[in-house]
C-alpha cells in the first residue's frame, strides 16, 4: 500500500540522510510561492558522480619494462592460449617469480598473443590493502574500466554515490556494474587485477565471485596473486570457464636461466654454474637478479664460481642472504637513502627528498634505477591531471621493501617517527598522509586530518575504511574530536546498527555542546530525530527535528530536516505547520543554482507530502524540472523520478499509463543491479494496484513476488506488511478465490506487532470485512468496515489506495439500505473529484460498480460517478444485449454474470466477484439460462463465446 514511504537509510546524504514519511493532508490552504512556474536560472553542474579523486593513477597502469628483462616468450604464449580461451585466468606464485612483469609484457604484445584483444582493450588495476574496503574496490573497478569506455560503470558509480552504506549492496552494485559492461563494452577485453593476495576481506571476494560467475561475453580477466584466492576456481575449471599459470610454469627454465645470467648481464657461467644456480634458486626470478647484482661485481668467473660454492653450502633464506649481500656493497648514504626511502608506497623526488632530506633525490633515484637495485618504475602516463609538473615515479620490489622496513626498525628505530612525520607532512594526498601519521602514533595530526576529510570519505561510501582509521587511534583521541565521533555515529546508522549510533551520536552532541558548535549540535539533533523515526519514537523524532531546526544548519541539512518534520506534521495533522515547511523547502528549491538541492528533494520526498492542497501539482513540477537535470541517466534519483510519475497516473485512475511507467522504473531498478530493493516493492505495488483498477488479476498476481522480495530486505518490514499483505488479499477476494484471501488475512493477523505503522489495524479490518461480506455475515462485515472507516479517518493515507467507504456503501445496498449507502459514499465522491485523487474509489475494483451505478441514478456527482465507471469498464457503453436465437435480451448484469459463468467461475467466485448474494448469482443464472434456451453451464458458455463475450 506504499506505505513504506519512509526510506531505509540508503540514499547518501547531502550532506544528511533524510527519511521518508508516511501522512496524507486535507482542509489546509495550498502553498502560494512553492514551485511556481515563473522561469529561473537553471544550474548548470552535473549531478552524475566522477571518479574519485583519491585514486592513486599509477594503480591503473601497468609498470614500466626494464631493458634487461629477458622475453618469456613461452609463457606468454601460455597466457595468451588462456586468455583466449578463458573468461578467467589466474597466474599464482609467491612473491619474486616474475607475475608482474609477465602480466606487463604480456600488454606490451598482446596484439601478437592471437587473443584477438588490442592494447587499447586493456584495462589494469594495482591493488593494495586500503582495496579491502569493498566501496574503494568497485571504485577502482570502474576506474580501470573507464579508460576503455568513459561511460562504463556510469550505473555503478551513480549508485556508490547514491546509497549511503553501498558496501551492503555490493553485489548489486556489481550486477550494475556487468550491466554497464554489456552495454559500453562490446568488443573483447582485458582486465588485470595484480597483487589480488592484498585482498583478504570476504566481501571483495563476493564481489569479484559474482564478476566471474555472470561474466559478459566480452570479458577476460586475468589475476595475479601469491595465493590461491577464496574463488569458485574449482567450478570454473569445471565449466571451462578459467585457466591457471601455477608456480612450476613460473619458474625460469635453465634455458631462461642462462639468457638472463648469460646474454642480459654477460656474466659469463659456466653450464655447471648455471645448474647449481638454478639448482639453489629453483628458478626464482628475484633470487637470479640478486644474484646477477652480487655477481656482477666480482672480477673473474674463478671467483663467481667460489661465491657459488659458497651460496650452495648456505642454509640461510636465499633472499635475505643475496638482500644483505646488495645492501652491504652500497655507500652508507646509499643504504640510508634506502632505509629510509622504504616507508614510502611510491617514490618520487620531492617525497624522496622530504623523507631523507637529501636535495639530489632525484638524482639518487635514477642511478638506483640504473643500477638494477630492485626499483620498478611506474608508467610516465599515471599521473594526476592536477599536478602541475611530471616526476618520474619509482615503488620498490615488493620483497626488497619488505626486508628494507625490517633493516630499518632493526637498525633505525629511533628515526621512524620522524620519517613518517616527514612524509605525511610532504604528501599532498590526505589518504596517504593519514597512513604516515598514524604509523608514526601522530594521534592528533592524523585526527586533524580524520575530521577534514572523513566526510567526504563517508560520502564516497569508503565506511569501512573510514571506520577502521578512526579506531585506530587511542579512545581519549576519538573523544576529544566530537566530529568522529558523529562519523562513527552516522557510519554505524547507515549500517543499520542505530543502538550504537544513538550512543554515539549522544557523546558527539555532548563533544559539540561542550565546544559552543550550534551548527554541529544541529547536525547530530537531526541524526538523532531520524534514529527516533526509524524506532517508531514519533514523539522524540518530532522533538528532536524541532530542536535541531532551532540550529543554523547547512542547506541541504536544514532541507532534510524539514523534510522530516514535514511528514510527521501531516502525520499529526498539523497542516498549518507542514505548509509553512513545505513554504520554505519551495522557496529554497526555487532560488538555488545548486541542482544538489533538487536531488535532495527527489530523493527524500515522500508522495504521501501530494497530500498537501494542490500536492500532485507540485509534484508533475518537481518531476518535470528533475527530469530538465538529471535526463535519462541510469540512477537510483530517476528511479524515483518515474516512481512520482507512475503514483501520479495510479491516483488519477491512468492505468494503463501507470503500468507503463512502473514496468519502466523496474527496468532502471534492474540495471542498477537490484541495488535500492525498496523500490521493487513500491513499483510492484503500484503496478499491482494499476491492474487491480483494470481488472487484470493474473496480471497483478504476477507482481506478488517482487512486491514481498523487496519487502523482506527492508528494515521497515515490521511496520509496512499488513499493507502490503492486503493489497495481495484484495486481489484474490475480488476473484472470488476467497480460500486464498483468508490464508492471507492469518498471514495479516500473524505479522501484528508494536511497530507496524497506524493503517495495519484498519487493513486488518478491511479485509475481515471483505470476507464476512462475501459469506453472507453481513453484521460482522459492517462492524469490521466502521472500524476500518475510523482508521482510514484517523490517518487519513491509506483511502487513496481504495477507501473502506465504498465497500461500506456496497454491504449498506446487500442489506437494503440504498439511502445510507449513498450517504456514506456521497463525501467520498466529492473528496476524490475535488482533489482528482481517483484511486480512492477505483482502487476497489468491481466492488465499487454497484455503488456508482447507484450514485449515477440517484444524482449523486452523477457525471464524475458515470467518468469511473467508463474507467472501469462498467460505464454506459455495457448496453444490454440481445440474444439472436431467441430474441431475448439479457441485462448489463445479466451480460456481466455471463462473461464469469463462461470463464469458468463458480456461483460463489461469481458473487465474490460481483459482490452480490450467492441467492442473487442463482437468479441471474436461472434468467440466463432460460433467455438463451440452454440447460447447462456448458450450454451457456459455448453460446457466450458465440455472442463474442469470451
Amino acid at each position: 500500500m506504499h506505505i513504506d514511504r519512509l526510506r531505509p537509510s540508503i540514499i547518501k546524504r547531502f550532506p544528511r540522510s533524510a527519511r521518508r514519511w508516511s501522512s496524507s493532508s486535507r482542509g489546509a490552504k495550498p502553498p502560494s510561492a512553492f514551485f511556481c512556474s515563473a522561469a529561473r536560472k537553471q544550474p548548470t553542474v552535473n549531478a552524475q558522480p566522477s571518479q574519485a579523486d583519491w585514486l592513486v593513477q599509477t594503480k591503473l597502469h601497468p609498470p614500466l619494462i626494464r631493458g634487461d628483462v629477458i622475453l618469456r616468450s613461452r609463457l606468454l604464449a601460455v597466457l595468451g592460449e588462456a586468455v583466449a580461451s578463458h573468461p578467467f585466468t589466474l597466474v599464482s606464485a609467491p612473491a619474486g617469480y616474475g607475475k608482474t612483469t609477465l602480466l606487463a609484457h604480456f600488454v606490451e604484445r598482446i596484439e601478437q598473443s592471437g587473443c584477438g584483444i588490442g592494447r587499447d582493450a586493456v584495462a589494469w588495476l594495482t591493488l593494495d590493502e586500503e582495496d579491502n574496503d569493498p566501496v574503494r574496490f568497485l571504485l577502482g573497478l570502474v576506474a580501470a574500466l573507464q579508460r576503455l569506455h568513459p561511460d562504463c560503470g556510469t550505473t555503478a558509480l551513480a549508485l556508490l554515490s547514491a546509497l549511503s552504506n553501498p558496501a551492503a549492496a555490493a553485489r548489486r552494485i556489481t550486477a550494475a556494474l556487468i550491466n554497464d559492461i554489456l552495454e559500453t563494452l562490446t568488443d573483447p577485453f582485458l582486465l588485470i587485477l595484480d597483487d589480488l593476495h592484498r585482498i583478504s576481506e570476504s566481501a571483495v571476494f563476493v564481489i569479484l565471485t559474482y564478476l566471474l560467475e555472470h561474466s559478459p561475453p566480452t570479458a577476460h580477466l586475468v589475476a595475479a596473486t601469491r595465493v590461491a584466492p577464496p574463488l569458485s576456481l574449482a567450478r570454473l575449471r569445471a565449466q571451462g570457464r578459467a585457466a591457471e599459470l601455477s608456480l612450476a610454469q613460473l619458474r625460469f627454465t635453465l634455458e631462461e636461466t642462462d639468457r638472463f645470467l648469460n646474454d642480459e648481464w654477460r656474466l659469463n657461467l659456466s653450464c655447471s654454474d648455471l645448474a647449481r644456480l638454478q639448482e639453489r634458486t629453483e628458478g626464482w626470478a628475484v633470487g637470479l637478479r640478486l644474484l646477477a647484482n652480487s655477481l656482477k661485481r666480482l672480477p673473474s668467473s674463478d671467483a663467481r664460481t667460489v661465491f657459488i660454492d659458497a651460496l650452495s653450502r648456505s642454509n640461510r633464506y636465499i633472499f635475505e642472504y643475496l638482500a644483505e649481500e646488495v645492501l652491504a656493497q652500497q655507500t652508507p648514504q646509499l643504504q640510508r637513502f634506502l632505509l629510509e626511502t622504504s616507508i614510502l608506497s611510491e617514490l618520487t623526488p620531492p617525497l624522496c627528498q622530504a623523507v631523507t632530506g637529501r636535495e639530489d633525490a632525484a638524482a639518487v633515484l635514477d642511478e638506483l634505477y640504473r643500477r638494477n637495485l630492485f626499483l620498478v618504475a611506474l608508467d610516465k602516463s599515471a599521473r594526476r591531471a592536477d599536478e602541475a609538473a611530471y616526476w618520474p615515479s619509482y615503488r620498490y620490489h615488493a620483497l626488497f621493501a619488505t626486508f628494507l622496513q625490517e633493516q630499518l626498525r632493526r637498525d633505525m628505530p629511533a628515526r621512524l617517527t620522524e620519517l613518517h612525520r616527514r612524509a605525511a607532512q610532504a604528501q599532498t594526498d590526505p589518504d596517504r598522509a593519514i597512513k604516515h601519521y598514524l604509523a608514526a602514533e601522530m594521534w592528533e595530526q592524523a585526527a586533524q586530518i580524520l575530521d577534514r576529510e572523513g566526510r567526504g570519505w563517508q560520502q564516497q561510501g569508503l565506511l569501512d575504511t573510514l571506520i577502521a582509521r578512526i579506531h585506530a587511534l587511542p579512545p581519549n583521541i576519538r573523544a576529544a574530536h566530537p566530529r568522529l565521533l558523529h562519523l562513527l555515529g552516522t557510519c554505524a546508522w547507515e549500517k543499520g546498527d542505530l543502538s550504537s549510533a544513538q550512543t554515539l551520536l549522544r557523546e558527539a552532541l555532548q563533544g559539540f555542546k561542550a565546544a559552543g558548535d550550534e551548527v554541529q549540535q544541529g547536525e547530530v539533533l537531526a541524526d538523532l530525530a531520524n534514529c527516533a523515526f526509524m524506532q517508531a519514537d514519533y514523539a522524540r523524532s518530532g522533538d528532536l527535528f524541532d530542536r535541531a531546526l532551532g540550529h543554523p544548519l547547512p542547506p541541504h541539512s536544514r532541507m532534510q530536516a524539514l523534510l522530516g518534520r514535514i511528514g510527521l506534521k501531516i502525520v499529526y495533522k498539523d497542516w498549518d505547520a507542514a505548509l509553512a515547511d513545505m513554504e520554505e523547502v519551495g522557496a529554497w528549491v526555487e532560488s538555488s543554482a545548486d541542482p544538489d538541492l533538487l536531488y535532495t528533494l527527489v530523493t527524500h520526498l515522500s508522495p504521501v507530502y501530494f497530500f498537501l492542497p494542490g500536492g500532485p501539482r507540485y509534484m508533475e513540477r518537481i518531476c518535470r524540472r528533475a527530469r530538465s537535470y538529471f535526463g535519462d541517466q541510469i540512477s537510483p534519483v530517476r528511479v524515483f523520478i518515474e516512481e512520482y510519475a507512475a503514483l501520479l497516473h495510479l491516483w488519477r485512475g491512468e492505468f494503463p499509463q501507470a503500468v507503463e511507467v512502473g514496468e519502466r522504473a523496474l527496468a532502471i531498478r534492474k540495471r542498477l543491479g537490484g541495488a535500492c530493493p525498496f523500490i521493487g516493492i513500491d513499483m510492484a505495488a503500484v503496478i499491482i494496484d494499476a491492474h487491480v483498477g483494470m481488472g487484470n488479476y493474473a496480471a497483478a498476481e504476477s507482481y506478488f513476488e517482487p512486491m514481498l522480495a523487496g519487502l523482506q530486505q527492508s528494515p521497515l518490514a515490521e511496520g509496512m506488511m499488513a499493507g502490503f499483505l492486503f493489497e495481495m488479499g484484495r486481489v484474490y477476494w475480488l476473484q472470488g478465490r476467497l480460500k486464498e484471501a483468508r490464508a492471507v488475512y492469518a498471514q495479516m493477523c500473524a505479522a501484528e506487532n508494536p511497530r507496524e505503522w497506524p493503517m495495519a489495524a484498519g487493513f486488518r479490518a478491511k479485509l475481515r470485512g471483505m470476507l464476512a461480506m462475501s459469506e453472507g455475515r453481513y453484521e460482522e462485515a459492517e462492524q469490521a468496515f466502521r472500524q476500518a472507516l475510523d482508521i482510514e479517518l484517523e490517518e487519513g493515507v491509506s483511502r487513496v489506495w481504495g477507501s473502506v467507504q465504498v465497500l461500506l456503501a456496497r454491504l449498506l445496498m446487500l442489506r437494503g439500505h440504498s439511502d445510507k449507502a449513498l450517504a456514506v459514499v456521497e463525501p467520498l465522491l466529492a473528496e476524490s473529484e475535488t482533489r482528482g485523487v481517483l484511486s480512492m474509489v477505483l482502487l476497489n475494483g468491481t466492488a465499487a460498480v454497484p455503488v456508482l451505478q447507484l450514485a449515477v441514478r440517484e444524482g449523486v456527482h452523477p457525471t464524475f460517478a458515470a467518468r469511473l465507471l467508463d474507467i472501469l469498464g462498467a460505464g454506459a457503453a455495457q448496453r444490454p444485449l440481445r440474444v439472436p436465437q431467441t430474441g431475448e435480451t439479457l441485462t448489463p448484469r445479466e451480460v456481466e454474470v455471463l462473461r464469469l459463468l463462461a470463464s469458468g467461475a463458480s456461483n460463489r467466485e461469481i458473487a465474490a466477484r460481483l459482490v452480490i448474494s450467492l441467492g442473487t448469482v442463482k437468479s441471474h443464472v436461472h434468467r440466463i439460462f432460460g433467455k438463451m434456451d440452454v440447460s447447462s453451464r456448458t450450454e451457456a458458455a459455448a453460446r457466450a463465446r458465440e455472442l463474442g463475450l469470451v
